[in-house]
């Protein structure tokens, strides 16, 4: 059993039905055989009877009860001995010696003496005789103490555990939720800032319970709110740097339209590649700009794109890159239309660095694999390099900012680390996920889904 509610619910509870029964147990067993506890007592039908023949013996004699005693079963006889004034057991039998010393308490003055004969509960009788005569009798009236804890366990415990078990479940449920809900709500909120929602606090649901909880608890936001405040002043930062990049940017475009004007035929398509570049910087600074400070609001998709379109556009710009590495690409898309919320170019931008990685990362003379599909009212896009993959035990772990394969440490191989970690992110911003794994015969598999607008209407 792994978790804590049911290891703290179990151990409880196992721990109460073990009280309970040792508590009934050392209860009863201190009162089995106790002579003076007559509920212990068997036969009460035939000690009614034992009363009720001597004191007819104490009017006509003592020949009555032994004539009584004499007609009793065998059984029945074995508990009940008489003596007369002599000291002669009525039917002739030896007494027993643990017997002997109730008997001899027995006198005009002590008519009735509770005792143990044999460890089991009995009763003495003084009954005095016309004539001068008596007559004492001892009565073994219940089982040793063994037998009657045997009897209580076959009459009794299966009744006292089912109950306690009810009793001290219920209980013991109450106390493990108690003391596993804080737990279970700071797994949650745990879970939630992992997952960017540094908002969350959790104070309002554990400051109510225990002084350490609550410390707990405040200490936890109090964390939460650095890391928030963190993120908010890194982000401030980025917006400040982008902001800087404007003006060189500025100058860069200037210079590329006073050198556009000196109409060089033969520097065209250079200078077009430059200029494209450049708007593409501009895209990105704004975008960069746009971003809300704090990372609770939510960016507004305002924009519509096609993704098949997109993908063939992007592959056609990156087809010299591809060239250049010696590699190709393999585009297989749906005839149906898919189109996607989106805003600006950040979906672009996040398409562009999976392909680029893909055109890094593969084998010369080798294929790129890009596939469009759709499920339900998702679409998916899979793009597959012909590289060598990645660990298994690395495959999440590339997502992360500035994270770098033991294959791809160097600059020029690796880069900085931020083209997946960003597309991961302007994907969950989009609604979707995104997944890597190694393809089998292939390299690095990517596959993104995204939720597709509905055109039914």
């Amino acid at each position: 059993m792994n978790s804590l509610f049911g290891r703290v619910f179990l151990g409880a509870w196992l721990t109460a039905v073990v009280m309970v029964l040792a508590a009934v147990y050392i209860t009863h067993i201190r009162e089995f055989g106790d002579p003076s506890r007559k509920d212990r007592w068997e036969g009460p039908p035939l000690f009614e009877q034992i009363a009720h023949n001597l004191r007819i013996a104490r009017r006509s004699g003592s020949d009555h009860f032994v004539h009584w005693l004499e007609e009793q079963p065998e059984d029945v006889r074995r508990r009940i001995y008489a003596i007369d004034r002599y000291g002669t057991e009525v039917l002739g039998r030896p007494i027993p010696q643990s017997m002997a010393p109730l008997f001899e308490a027995l006198n005009f003055r002590n008519r009735e003496e509770p005792g143990m004969v044999d460890k089991k509960p009995s009763i003495g009788f003084f009954v005095p005789i016309r004539g001068g005569e008596n007559l004492r009798v001892v009565f073994i009236a219940g089982k040793s103490k063994s037998e009657l804890l045997l009897r209580f366990i076959l009459r009794s415990f299966w009744p006292i555990l089912v109950l306690t078990s009810l009793a001290s479940g219920l209980a013991c449920y109450l106390l493990a939720r108690y003391l596993s809900k804080p737990l279970d709500n700071l797994r949650t909120a745990t879970r939630r800032v992992a997952a960017g929602d540094l908002s969350y606090r959790v104070t309002p649901t554990l400051g109510s319970h225990s002084r350490e909880l609550g410390e707990l608890a405040a200490d936890f936001d109090s964390m939460t709110a650095q890391l928030q405040e963190s993120m908010a002043e890194q982000r401030r930062l980025i917006k400040d740097v982008s902001h800087e990049l404007r003006s060189p940017l500025a100058r860069l475009q200037i210079a590329l339209g006073i050198a556009r004007q000196k109409n060089v035929q033969a520097l065209d398509p250079e200078l077009d590649k430059i200029g494209k570049a450049a708007d593409y910087l501009e895209d990105i600074i704004g975008d960069i700009l746009s971003l809300p400070v704090s990372g609770s609001d939510e960016r507004t998709l305002d924009d519509v794109v096609e993704l098949n379109s997109l993908l063939t556009a992007l592959t056609e710009d990156l087809k010299d890159e591809a060239e250049n590495n010696r590699v190709c690409f393999d585009m297989r898309r749906v005839e149906t239309e898919m189109l996607v919320a989106t805003r600006g170019s950040s979906l672009t931008a996040a398409l562009e660095n999976i392909l680029r990685n893909a055109i890094k990362y593969s084998t010369e003379g080798g294929r790129i694999s890009v596939t469009t599909g759709q499920e339900g009212d998702c679409g998916q896009i899979q793009v597959t390099d012909s590289g060598n993959g990645v660990p298994e035990t690395e495959l999440e772990a590339i997502f992360r900012p500035f994270y770098r394969t033991d294959e791809a440490r160097s600059r020029e191989s690796g880069g900085f680390g931020l083209g997946l970690a960003i597309a991961q992110r302007t994907v969950a911003q989009h609604g979707g996920s995104i997944k890597a794994f190694n393809a089998p015969g292939a390299g690095l598999s990517v596959r993104i889904t995204l939720p597709l607008l509905d055109t039914s209407f």
